[in-house]
């Protein structure tokens, strides 16, 4: 089943539950229009927002197995008692205790307090999913996870402090982590958008929220509201589909890459000059763990907490538009845009290729770069000059066989010349 709204394509998935709504639908999914959209989302606000399973879908994809399930710590009470993960167990409580140490309080009131928050927290979690444990149980595990929902961290934290700093905590973190002792820019930047901000539900929504730059006012990715004005169909290509796709067809046309050097770091720019072109595309570093964060992005845009909000899902897709061929990744390379840990060149496409974002997608994200680069490339004054270096000049032996062949003909016509009309002597 999909479900269209404002240029975004989304596929429901189960978690292995049945729907009974839609199991005698014969209609197919009604258009969400302008009028209904806002009363969708605002629905979506205002309900209790909850830690999401993954979908059975999703978890099931024999390209992604295995990237959900914490392979060291259980994180929260859907992986709390798995054998596998009983030896990090006994590391818990030692490093609860450092915690608790260093705010001068003892272990006793962090209980206590957590017992008093401790329906709140549930209601964080899917229904009936932490029944099994008695509140004194699920107060202790509390304690001892790294994955509480955002609140219930703000709410230990206090202890601790006289102030919530977890949010502030997090940004020194993060912005270790981005910029390595990030410039004054940057640093500007990161305080201008804790003003405006919400609270993440988790660990995952706050660096979710960070890597697509969802928390800096007026950013490319949040102007997902769609323009009435513009035309749906276009030359040669219609409505938000472009006939354009690899680096390598692209640098043919005179469109060269450029590492972007703007916040956040998955933000796209696209320059038009007379005869190239300029996309700048952020900064990608391939290792084995890049899967597992992107699979359990794409996941967490799979769930009912995000509202036609695919940032991942389209960035992946755009990615692998322009990196199919070892020829792609080996241009990404030489212009310091792509950084990777694999052997070859074949290995990064296979492992892109392998990351499945199951046909959603958000039109309205990217759509102004992708116009751009579309009209470029359509232009046959700006690309026949970069299709002729590319045909014919694309090896430095053919440009010095070019320039011989050119210094002859101009030599022999010149020789000719003054054979037919020899200069008069005085």
């Amino acid at each position: 089943m999909e479900s269209f709204a404002f240029g975004t394509t989304r596929r429901s998935f189960d978690e292995g539950s049945s729907s009974s709504s839609s199991t005698n639908n014969t209609q197919g999914p009604a258009a969400i229009t302008a009028n209904n959209a806002s009363e969708v989302v605002t629905n979506a606000a205002t309900e209790k927002r909850r830690m999401e399973k993954v979908p059975l879908t999703i978890r099931e994809d024999e390209k992604t197995k295995g990237h959900f399930d914490p392979r060291v710590v259980s994180v929260g009470p859907y992986h709390h008692g798995k054998e596998k993960l009983e030896m990090a167990e006994k590391i818990k409580p030692i490093v609860a205790q450092l915690f608790v140490s260093r705010s001068g309080r003892d272990m006793a009131e962090f209980r206590q307090k957590a017992l008093e928050i401790v329906d709140d927290a549930r209601s964080y979690y899917l229904e009936g999913s932490t029944d099994i444990y008695s509140d004194e149980e699920f107060a202790e595990m509390m304690l001892l996870m790294n994955q509480l929902p955002f609140q219930v961290l703000e709410s230990l934290m206090s202890l601790k402090s006289d102030h919530s700093e977890l949010l502030e905590t997090m940004d020194k973190i993060w912005d270790l982590v981005k910029s390595r002792g990030s410039s004054r820019k940057y640093k500007k930047k990161l305080d201008n958008k804790r003003t405006s901000r919400k609270k993440p539900l988790h660990n995952l929504e706050y660096f979710w929220l960070e890597v697509n730059g969802l928390n800096q006012p007026n950013h490319p990715l949040k102007s997902n509201t769609p323009s009435i004005h513009r035309n749906l169909v276009k030359p040669d290509y219609m409505g938000s589909y472009y006939s354009f796709r690899s680096i390598s067809e692209l640098k043919a046309k005179g469109i060269h890459a450029r590492r972007s050097t703007s916040y956040p770091s998955r933000a796209f720019s696209f320059k038009s000059f007379f005869f190239f072109g300029i996309l700048e595309i952020p900064l990608l570093i391939l290792d084995p763990q890049f899967i597992v964060h992107i699979s359990n992005q794409v996941a967490y845009e799979s769930t009912p907490n995000n509202v036609n909000n695919l940032p991942t899902m389209v960035y992946i897709n755009f990615m692998k538009s322009l990196i199919n061929s070892p020829e792609d990744v080996k241009e990404l390379r030489s212009r310091n845009i792509l950084f990777s840990t694999y052997n070859s060149d074949e290995e990064v496409v296979k492992l892109l290729s392998s990351i499945t974002t199951f046909g959603m997608e958000d039109f309205r994200i990217y759509d102004e770069v992708k116009e751009r680069i579309q009209e470029h490339y359509n232009s046959k004054a700006k690309t026949w000059i970069a299709e002729l270096i590319h045909n014919y000049f694309s090896s430095p032996w053919t440009f010095i066989a070019f320039f011989a062949t050119t210094s002859l003909v101009i030599l022999s016509f010149l020789q000719t010349f003054f054979t037919i009309f020899p200069p008069k002597c005085k």
